[in-house]
């Protein structure tokens, strides 16, 4: 019986001091470590978040950009960090491809960091260069099963690289990979035709279709984009399987709290549902997608496993 007593006095203290933790959380700043270089949408998106998030909690959201290895540096430093609810990170999907293509990463991407929101996501649109003659998608597939090929990307493992990949693999294509520091350099050379597709962002590659320099030949989302509603969906022209986008999301320390975790995930889905925040993600060519943090984190461990599995099957590795 005094066991008993004594485990039924233990568990109300715990129940208790999360009660209060609930009550009392945020009580000071919080630092939102964002593993890239400023600048970039990781950045504008994450400062944006970070804004809105010091207004509602009434503490301040203090970003620390912290760039390296394709984000996981910055990875390992949150994953390291005290669990306490206010070391948190903001980070697009390059944290999935990224753990896809590095075997020595200095952290578990499932177990040592834990998904709290997704923030937004946006479409890629498959876009050709001069240099590849087919005036739309079925012209371009004849094409591309002709003659030899050559795909932009960001980088050894980065999204735009995975989204091609995963394309050529369900279209039985060979495209081979061009890989650059970036979008701007990718875009540069395929207007040069020193290369001849990429996949990018809609609003990335938005402006060049408008000028004329690129076509838009397909959107690799399930839906069409407002912005190019003449454009057809892979799936659309025949291509199953084919389907990804880039998204945004918080993550904290496994650790953390679950009440910190329930609070950011709500705080984070209040004010990104706003009139005003969907007009600021649409001008960026994203949209907002509402859900718990199980959701995503059902999101993350999926996209681990299939990006791992393209990876090994596409020989795609960071060195």
């Amino acid at each position: 019986m005094r066991r008993i007593a004594s485990i039924i006095a233990a568990l109300a203290v715990m129940l208790g001091s999360q009660s209060v933790y609930a009550q009392t959380y945020p009580s000071k700043a919080i630092t939102m470590v964002i593993p890239l270089s400023a600048g970039g949408s990781n950045d504008i998106l994450g400062r944006y978040l970070a804004d809105g998030l010091s207004k509602a909690f009434g503490q301040p959201v203090v970003v620390e950009n912290r760039p390296g290895a394709g984000s996981a540096l910055g990875s390992a430093h949150v994953a390291k960090s005290n669990p306490d609810g206010y070391t948190i990170m903001f980070v697009s999907s390059t944290y999935a491809t990224n753990a896809a293509t590095q075997s020595g990463l200095p952290f578990d991407a499932e177990k040592d960091l834990r998904p709290v929101a997704l923030a937004a996501a946006s479409q890629f649109v498959l876009v050709a260069g001069p240099s590849v003659k087919a005036k739309d998608f079925k012209e371009f597939l004849e094409e591309a099963k002709s003659r030899e090929l050559f795909y932009a990307s960001t980088g050894v493992g980065s999204s735009t690289q995975f989204a091609a990949e995963l394309f050529n693999d369900r279209a039985g294509l060979k495209m081979t990979p061009v890989h650059y520091k970036g979008g701007t350099e990718a875009l540069v050379d395929l207007i040069g035709g020193r290369a001849n597709v990429y996949f990018g962002t809609v609003t990335q590659v938005l402006p060049y279709i408008s000028a004329g320099q690129v076509r838009p030949l397909a959107i690799t989302s399930k839906t069409r984009n407002e912005a190019l509603p003449d454009v057809p969906t892979v799936g659309e022209m025949g291509i199953t399987g084919a389907e990804t986008n880039i998204w945004w999301g918080v993550f904290v320390p496994s650790k953390t709290p679950e009440d910190a975790v329930v609070k950011l995930n709500a705080e984070i889905n209040k004010f990104l549902s706003t009139d005003e925040s969907k007009a600021f993600l649409a001008k960026l060519g994203a949209e907002f997608i509402p859900g718990g943090a199980d959701d995503f984190q059902t999101r993350v461990h999926t996209e681990l496993n299939t990006w791992r599995k393209l990876a090994k099957e596409r020989g795609i590795t960071a060195k």
